[in-house]
C-alpha cells in the first residue's frame, strides 16, 4: 500500500492537481483575502476594459472586476457542486445498498425508479427541477444531487451483490449480526474506494451542470455571481470583450481537468491490484 501511493504522489499530474484543486477550496471558502474589488461593486468608468495590471481579467459591462467575480462565483460553484454529490452519494448509497443485499422486489423497484431517471439527460432533469422550483442556492444543490442519486445507486447495488455472496457477510449472518449493521460494517465498508473514486469523477460532471445551468440563466440569480452565470452573461460580448466569458470559462476548465486527473489517481490508488 505505501508503495501505491509513493507512486500515486510521484506522478507529476497526479500532485498537481491537488495542489490545484487544494487551492480553489481554499479560495472559495475565503474569498475575500484573494478578491482585490468588491465583486457586487460597479465603475461606469471601467466598463468591458481588457486585462491589465489594474484588472487582471478585465472588467464586465457594468465595470466589475472580472477576478474577483470569478473567486466568488467559485466559492458558490463548489457549494453547489460538492453539497449535491454528498447528498447524491448518501442518498446513492442507502438505494444501493438496499437493492444490492436485500435483492428481488426492493432490487427490481429502486433499479426501475433509477432506469427512469437514466432515461432524461442529466442536465434536463435538472433544469426542469430547477425551474419548477426556482433558482435559488438550495434548490440548485437539491436539484444536481437528485440528477446524480441513481449514478451512486447503481454503482453501490453493483458492488454489493457480489459483496452479499462473500464469506465474511456469511459469518456475520450466523453470529446474529442485524441486517442494518451488516450493510454498513461489511458491505458499506467494503465499498469504501468505490464510493471515493465515483464522489471525485462525478464532483466534475456536477461541477460542469451547475455551470451550464448558470450558463442558462438557471442558477444563483444576479447579481449573486457564479462561473457558469459569470460564463452565459459575457457571451453578448463574446466579439467586442472576449474576456468576459473567456476567463470565466478557463476556470471551469482548469477545475474540471484536475477534478479528472485526481480521480484518474484515485482509481488507481485504491485498486485492489495495486496494492
Amino acid at each position: 500500500m505505501n508503495k501505491t501511493i509513493r507512486r500515486f504522489f510521484k506522478n507529476y499530474l497526479n500532485l498537481i492537481s491537488l495542489v490545484v484543486l487544494l487551492a480553489v477550496i481554499i479560495i472559495a471558502f475565503i474569498p475575500e483575502i484573494f478578491s482585490p474589488y468588491d465583486p457586487y461593486s460597479m465603475d461606469y468608468n471601467a466598463i468591458l476594459e481588457p486585462p491589465s495590471l489594474k484588472h487582471l481579467f478585465g472588467t464586465d459591462q457594468f465595470g466589475r472586476d472580472i477576478f474577483s467575480r470569478c473567486i466568488f462565483g467559485l466559492q458558490k460553484s463548489v457549494i453547489i457542486a460538492f453539497s449535491s454529490i454528498l447528498i447524491a452519494s448518501f442518498f446513492g448509497s442507502i438505494l444501493g445498498l438496499i437493492a444490492g443485499y436485500y435483492g428481488g422486489f426492493w432490487d427490481l423497484l429502486i433499479m426501475r425508479i433509477c432506469d427512469g431517471f437514466f432515461a432524461f439527460p442529466s442536465l434536463i432533469l435538472a433544469l426542469f427541477i430547477v425551474a419548477l422550483f426556482g433558482a435559488t442556492l438550495i434548490n440548485m444543490i437539491i436539484a444536481v444531487g437528485v440528477v446524480y442519486i441513481p449514478i451512486f445507486a447503481r454503482t453501490v447495488r453493483g458492488a454489493a451483490l457480489s459483496i452479499r455472496e462473500s464469506l465474511f457477510v456469511k459469518a456475520s449472518k450466523v453470529i446474529g449480526k442485524s441486517d442494518l449493521k451488516i450493510m454498513i460494517e461489511d458491505v458499506l465498508l467494503n465499498l469504501s474506494s468505490i464510493l471515493i473514486v465515483t464522489f471525485t469523477t462525478n464532483l466534475s460532471t456536477a461541477f460542469l451542470t451547475e455551470a451550464s445551468l448558470g450558463f442558462l440563466g438557471l442558477s444563483v440569480p444576479p447579481p449573486e455571481p457564479t462561473l457558469g452565470g459569470l460564463v452565459g452573461q459575457g457571451t453578448a460580448f463574446l466579439l467586442s470583450a472576449p474576456w468576459v466569458t473567456l476567463f470565466p470559462g478557463f476556470v471551469i476548465a482548469l477545475i474540471v481537468l484536475n477534478l479528472n486527473i485526481l480521480g484518474d489517481g484515485l482509481r488507481d490508488l485504491l485498486d485492489p491490484k495495486n496494492k
